[in-house]
């Protein structure tokens, strides 16, 4: 079998891309500053000139009916820019400015009323108001970038031109602060020419963070004011979704355990009923017999409350209440069937999140002990980063799907209603790991 190499002038597909280097990535902020200054300064300008006369001539002549496409057509217009801007800094600075949603008009709503539906959008007017703290912000930025960039290219240039200059005229007349100093031609010369550039490195070592503070601010303030409702809806959307997980996983919980309890110990408490009447009835004439019943009576209880308690372990016990989470689940990995340990420090977290924690654990032990087949579990919890974080893994035969329809399904909602997230790694024939992370301060 024969293997071919690559050309030497080609390196491998799989070849590991070299990071580009410190002065790459110095330039190129510089340039990317610079680049971004220019059309910025100019949306800047076109954008607060046209939507200032639109709004005030929308706003003066409002009274009469005739302003009220204008302030329309102001905010669109401002919203124009605003999309604009946002093309700006994703190509120039490769930085996203995420869209919040527009408001939008009803399916019922007439032709006016849709008209105006952008007046009334909160987007639209801190659109307007970016027109204009966008043209003050490139009006100061622009020059100062402007100023650091050529000033910069002065400490090779300025040195240069002042030699090139001199040789050329060698008989005209340039007065520098040497000669205001009183030094002699050469003395002179070298002292303007050291100012020259010492001037020029002052701007070289300072363009870099100019360059870097330029793009911070730009990006922070366009943010604000062009993205901020994109955050708030986003968070909104998070919270509405989590609400609706937890109503589901709610009432999938509750029909679990109202079908739990009538298979169950609802059965075995109207069987220990029917026994105990049969018991009563037969105690006068074979006293015998009504003994045996009620032994198998008491058997039969003790097995209905091992049940109840079985059904309960999803709900905190009073030891989560009274000792902590640490003990609450050293007590539930001593009723499970598969050999468990647990390291759980003391953490200070809230009631929701230990409770949380606690129902992950407890549901991910029960599957491993009736679906995994495992020989040992073991449970970790940690904080880290204002989350909780528990880890449940098993050695057994894996093959647990998150799924609709599986029994992790529930699991995973009920995590979702506390914002939370939860992850399933179990391949096939290597156990089973889940991970819930539950944020503090959900």
């Amino acid at each position: 079998m024969t293997t071919t190499s690559p050309p030497a002038d080609r390196a491998p597909a799989d070849a590991p891309v070299r990071a580009p280097g410190f002065l790459a990535r110095w330039a190129g902020t510089i340039l990317r500053a610079l680049v971004y200054s220019i059309p910025a300064f100019v949306l800047g300008l076109l954008g607060f000139v046209v939507t200032l006369v639109l709004l005030a001539v929308g706003t003066g002549t409002a009274v009469i009916w005739i302003g009220l496409p204008l302030l329309v057509a102001g905010v669109s217009v401002a919203r124009g820019f605003a999309e604009a801007e946002r093309g700006l800094q994703r190509v120039l600075l490769g930085r996203a400015l995420p869209r919040p949603e527009r408001r939008r008009a009803g399916p019922d709503a007439g032709r006016f009323r849709r008209l105006l539906v952008p007046l009334t959008d909160p987007q639209s007017w801190l659109d307007c108001l970016w027109t204009l703290v966008h043209f003050v912000l490139a009006v100061v930025t622009f020059p100062i970038m402007l100023a650091s960039v050529i000033g910069s290219v002065a400490t090779v240039a300025g040195p240069l031109a002042s030699i090139i200059v001199r040789l050329a005229q060698p008989d005209a007349d340039i007065t520098g602060l040497g000669e205001l100093l009183g030094l002699e031609d050469a003395s002179a010369i070298g002292l303007d020419l050291g100012l020259q550039v010492l001037a020029g490195l002052i701007f070289l070592l300072t363009v870099h963070p100019v360059s870097r503070a330029v793009i911070g601010v730009h990006h922070a303030v366009d943010h604000a004011l062009l993205s901020s409702r994109f955050d708030e809806q986003q968070q909104l959307a998070r919270t509405e979704e989590s609400r609706a997980a937890g109503r589901v996983a709610e009432s999938e919980s509750l029909r679990r355990l109202e079908r739990d309890l009538h298979d169950g110990p609802q059965q075995g408490i109207v069987r220990a009923t029917m026994d105990l009447a049969r018991a009563e009835r037969m105690a006068d004439g074979d006293p015998e017999r009504a003994q045996q019943i009620l032994r198998e009576t008491r058997t039969l209880l003790g097995s209905t409350l091992e049940d109840l308690r079985r059904l309960s372990r999803g709900i905190a016990p009073p030891i989560l209440v009274d000792r902590g989470l640490a003990a609450a689940l050293a007590e539930r990995a001593a009723l499970c069937p598969v050999p468990t340990s647990v390291d759980c420090p003391d953490l200070d977290l809230p009631e929701h999140v230990q409770i949380g924690i606690y129902y992950v654990v407890s549901e991910a032990l029960a599957n491993a002990a009736k679906h995994s087949q495992a020989r040992t579990v073991q449970v970790r919890v940690t904080r880290e980063a204002g989350s909780a974080r528990a880890v449940i893994a098993d050695d057994g035969r894996g093959g647990a799907n998150i799924a609709a329809g599986h029994g992790l399904a529930g699991l995973a909602g009920r995590v979702a209603s506390l914002e939370g997230s939860l992850h399933v790694d179990s391949p096939a024939g290597d156990g089973t790991r889940i991970e819930a992370v539950i944020p503090c301060a959900s």
